[in-house]
């Protein structure tokens, strides 16, 4: 497989009649784990879903493995867990969530085979809830039903996972230990992770690149070169401030304004 695990090349997108991405070239090394910041309305879902095939671009190509992106789909390159998974009280326990997946891929009204479980519980042992197969979705916390989602993403082995925002309505003790299971499956998996996030200061701890978007790429690398004040306030056209978490230090860093408290 090439060395890129996704590249876009002058992508741009249009969605009725407005521009949403202009003109984003950028490329994901194999095993990356990126962030994906920027306002609401800003294209970052639209970027993921460019990515999967959903919406094609106007202008510009995209490759995943050096394929198109409908087939890199039908290979099973592509995990993919979206920001809305509808109703989260059906009564199926978590291991049936899992299973679920496989089944939208092939054949929904299916019976489950003793290979898709199989597969499924180890899913959920790469997540660290081997121990909650049993128990009933809607009885889970907010955080280990994300885990589940995860798993189930991650079920058919792909080697790029794509979340669009997956701490949602996760309180933030739960959101720091997603951020170490994803961290964890990159490093173990050897996984490229695409995690679009609102968690600005949170996230730079534990991604390898950040990518700063509102309709164009106004940044894209190293995490800590984004923590600028005239870059954040630029992106999200106002003043901005965060709380940056950094690895040295015993609490955090904010950045307010123009300047560093």
């Amino acid at each position: 497989m090439p060395a890129l695990a996704i590249e876009l090349k002058g992508v741009t997108v249009a969605l009725n009649g407005h521009i949403v991405l202009d003109k984003i070239t950028m490329k994901v090394a194999q095993g990356e784990f990126w962030g994906i910041i920027g306002p609401n309305g800003g294209g970052k879902t639209t970027l993921l879903k460019t990515i999967l095939g959903i919406i094609p671009p106007r202008i510009g190509e995209v490759r995943v493995l050096g394929v198109p992106p409908r087939q890199a789909v039908k290979k099973g390159w592509l995990g993919y867990l979206p920001q809305r998974m509808g109703s989260r009280t059906f009564p199926i326990s978590a291991l049936e969530v899992v299973m679920l997946g496989e089944c939208y891929r092939d054949n929904f009204f299916k019976p489950f085979r003793n290979k898709e479980k199989e597969e499924a519980l180890r899913a959920l042992g790469l997540v660290g809830l081997s121990d909650k197969a049993l128990h009933p979705f809607p009885h889970l916390s907010g955080g280990e039903q994300q885990r589940v989602l995860i798993a189930m993403a991650l079920a058919s082995r792909p080697p790029i996972l794509l979340l669009d925002e997956p701490n949602t309505g996760v309180d933030v003790v739960a959101q720091e230990g997603l951020y170490q299971v994803l961290k964890r499956l990159k490093e173990e998996l050897s996984l490229t992770i695409l995690m679009v996030t609102h968690d600005v200061g949170v996230i730079s701890h534990f991604v390898d690149r950040i990518a700063c978007l509102n309709t164009t790429l106004h940044f894209s690398g190293d995490p800590w070169g984004a923590m600028d004040c005239k870059l954040l306030e630029e992106l999200y056209g106002e003043p901005v401030e965060v709380f940056v978490h950094h690895p040295q230090c015993q609490g955090c860093h904010v950045l307010k304004g123009r300047g560093h408290d």
